[in-house]
């Protein structure tokens, strides 16, 4: 019991921080799965980086939309040479 609980106090710390960091309210991980969070948090720790948002499809509501979000998210990666591969499918 006391394994489910951590595993469950450590997703809801990292929707604390996603949400105080990006000004957001994400209710569930799962949310994020439109990339729309990572761009979010990019953009708020490399704020120089000028993270395409205006290309970002808020409130994706199907998997092209969330694919288009993701390759945003991963051409900004590489744009700033970070050391991060972002599987696109």
């Amino acid at each position: 019991m006391a394994v489910k609980q951590a595993k469950n106090l450590g997703r809801l710390e990292l929707l604390a921080w996603l949400n105080d960091l990006a000004e957001t309210d994400y209710p569930k991980i799962e949310a994020c799965s439109d990339a729309v969070g990572f761009c979010q948090v990019l953009d708020a720790i490399a704020p120089s980086s000028q993270m395409p948002m205006h290309r970002l499809r808020f409130n994706a509501s199907n998997r092209d939309d969330r694919e288009r979000n993701l390759r945003t998210f991963a051409a900004h990666v590489s744009k700033l040479r970070l050391p991060y591969q972002v599987d696109v499918t």
